[in-house]
Order: structure tokens, then sequence, then C-alpha cells
């Protein structure tokens, strides 16, 4: 009788925790769930051309020092701990709480800014379907009925369910991308290849640097994969899964978005590529493929739901890290009133006035993180602490002054001057 509870309870335990796979649909997930592929095309076009490949290369290879940082940090964090532990060590109760809490809010305004685009893609997906006429719900209202089922979804369901469900919803997008690869890759002549690297015709368009103006805002993309450092508490081996997954999901994303982006500059003209057409654009002109235009919003509203779900999970995990024990609500009660406010901001806030991610504020706390590992340096007792200790101290600067480029970037330039 004994033996059958603990075996149900061992169970239900498992059922309860989450594993490798897992984190790497979370890291995926943040890294791909936004509009990713709309900023690959923009890009694109306006600032590297064809070379986008390379920005991709280089944005990657700058995630690698945060990487690093963040696992030097929870090598020496609780097994249980997340973001919040990981700045409470480094920068004490008072800084951690703060900067929590913004990045909890940034969360909450982030998925307010998803529901709203999350409805604009379904909306233009019926729309080219022809199901729905152009004047359907208005956009506020829409955004807040996409919220609610989902916020209730990842409110009621332990983390391993909601995931799987963001898996589901990551599946459609990009099996929606690989079909698009497949087949419009057979419609692309070689004459329309252009120049991997094409000449420079302005500042920072094309060239070299194009390249380096392309890779800074997907640098600030990928540096989103360190957001999973706050779902370390809900995985049993947090250290070792964490870092596989997020350097699964860097890895992934970059290959898949460097097929997308060869496919993009072969598909429309060189001159096309002066201003930022998006791929539906480019499609129009390939009748065989012009089935797919309800598919491609379809795809981008599924990857902006499986965004949502994910940045629920991680902001009521942090929120209830902030929270003192005595007191401390069901993790139910506290997603269920971050979906609320969400909704409230999508409905009153005008379009494109909410943030995306990864924000300045998810940027700050990560650069946080990596100078805080030069606070908890390890005693140079032995010849393998001492190469840690000078890799840290040459990367984690390094690896803030990475987290911060991409927020300079998005500051307007009369601010700078």
């Amino acid at each position: 009788m004994g033996g059958d509870n603990s075996d149900i309870a061992h169970a239900s335990a498992a059922c309860r925790t989450v594993g490798t796979d897992h984190l790497l649909v979370a890291a995926l997930t943040l890294v791909m769930g936004g509009s990713v592929i709309a900023l690959v095309g923009q890009y694109t076009a306006a600032q590297a051309g064809p070379a986008i490949v390379l920005s991709l290369l280089l944005a990657a290879l700058g995630t690698l020092p945060m990487l690093y940082c963040l696992r030097e940090a929870m090598r020496r964090s609780p097994a249980a701990g997340g973001l919040y532990a990981l700045l409470h060590a480094a920068w004490g109760r008072r800084v951690a709480a703060a900067l929590t809490i913004l990045l909890v809010l940034e969360l909450t305004l982030t998925v307010a800014g998803l529901a709203q685009s999350t409805s604009q893609h379904l909306q233009a997906a019926t729309e080219a379907a022809g199901l729905v006429p152009g004047d359907g719900l208005p956009l506020p209202l829409a955004a807040a009925l996409t919220l609610l089922p989902l916020g209730a979804c990842a409110a009621l369901w332990h983390p391993r369910p909601v995931l799987l469900l963001a898996c589901a919803l990551l599946t459609v997008k990009l099996g929606i991308g690989l079909l698009l690869l497949l087949l419009a890759a057979r419609h692309v002549h070689y004459a329309h290849w252009i120049p991997w690297l094409p000449s420079a015709v302005a500042p920072y368009r094309f060239g070299l640097g194009g390249v380096l103006a392309a890779s800074v805002p997907l640098l600030g993309i990928l540096l989103g994969t360190g957001l999973l450092a706050g779902f370390a508490g809900l995985a049993s081996r947090p250290r070792a899964q964490v870092s596989k997954a997020a350097n699964g999901g860097v890895l992934g994303a970059m290959l898949l978005l460097m097929g997308l982006a060869a496919l993009q500059s072969g598909l429309v003209e060189f001159a096309a590529l002066a201003s930022p057409r998006p791929l539906s654009v480019a499609l129009q002109g390939l009748p065989q493929l012009q089935w797919l235009l309800p598919l491609l919003p379809l795809a981008g509203g599924a990857g902006l739901a499986a965004l949502q779900l994910v940045l629920l999970l991680l902001a009521a995990r942090l929120s209830g890290a902030v929270w003192p024990p005595a007191g401390r609500p069901a993790r139910g009660t506290i997603t269920l009133s971050l979906v609320l406010v969400a909704a409230v901001l999508a409905v009153w806030l005008p379009e494109g006035h909410l943030p995306q991610l990864p924000g300045a504020a998810a940027l700050l706390v990560l650069a946080a993180v990596c100078m805080g590992t030069l606070r908890q340096l390890p005693a140079a007792d032995g010849a393998v602490r001492s190469r840690r200790a000078a890799a840290l101290r040459l990367l984690a600067p390094l690896a803030a002054l990475l987290c911060l480029l991409p927020v300079l970037q998005r500051i307007p330039l009369p601010l700078l001057a």
C-alpha cells in the first residue's frame, strides 16, 4: 500500500518537473517565438543584404561570453535558484529585488504587446484565407481574448504541460517555415542570387558596416536565451540542463535563420533589398506559392502565443522568488494576476507602445549577472580555478558590454548626441 502511494507520488512529481527537452523548447521559444523572422527580413533589406548570414554568425558568437558567465554563476547558486538567486548572491537582496521587479514589469508589458501582435497575425491569416471580413473585432478586444485562454493554461497547468503546449505552437511556426524553405527554393533562379557581401552604398548599408550594424539587434534577440536561467529551479539538474538548452537553442535558431536569410536573398531582385519588403510581398510574385500567404501570419501568431506562455511562466516564477515566503500566494494566483494586468494593458495602450523581447530590463539583468561573477571570483588555489578567474576577468566585462550594446542601439540618436 505504501509502495503504491510512493509510486503515485513519484509519478506525480515527475509530471511537474521539467527536463532538458522542455528547457530546449523554452530556449527556442525565447529566440524564435517572436518577430525574429520579420526582423531578419527587415535587416536583410536595410542593413546587410544577403550578408545577414554573417551577421547571424557574429550575433551567435556574441552570446558565448554571456552563456559562459551564466554557467559560472549557476555553479555557485543554490540548486533551486533562478535569476533572482543569481542576482541576490552577487548584489544583495535590495538590488536583486529591484532588478527582478523591473524585469517582471517588462515581461508583463511584453506579454501585452505580444497579445496585440498575435491578434493582428490571426486576423491577417483569416482575412487572407477569406474566412472573415477585414472589419472584425477591434484589435484591443481581440488581443485580450487571445491572451485570456493562454493565461488560463499557464495558471492552471503545471509548467511541464505548459511547455509542451508551447512546443506544439512552436512546431506550427517552424513547420510552416521549413515548408516554405522546401517549396520556395525550387522557384529561385540562379540569376537572382547576388554576392554575399555587396559593396557599401551608404554608411551602414551593405558592406562590412552593414554586417556589423545588423548583427547588433540580432545579438539582442539571441541574448534572450539568458532568461532561461529563470527556469533553473524547475529542473532537477538546473546547471547542466539550462546550459545545454541555451546552447542548443542558439545553435538551432542560428542555422534555421541562416537558411531563411539565404532563401530571402534569392526570392527578390537586388534592387528590392533597398526597402524592407517582407517575405509575403516577395511570394506574391510566385503564383505557385500564393496559397502559403495565409499560413505565414498563422505561423507568426503561433510563435507569439508560445512566447506568451513561456514569459508568463517566467514572470510568475520571478514574482514568487521576490515575494517573502510568509503569505506568498500560489503560482496560479500570481499568473492570473499577471494575465489580467497584461490584458488591461493590451486594451488600454495603443499599438506599438509596448516593449519587445528582450527589452532593456532583461538585457540589464543579464549584464548584472555577468558582472556579478567578478564579485564571486573563486579563490585561486589551483590551476583550474586560476584559469576560471582569469577567464571571468576577461569575459564578464565583455559579456556585460554585449548585453548593453542592443540597448544603446535602441536609444534615438538625438538622445545620444
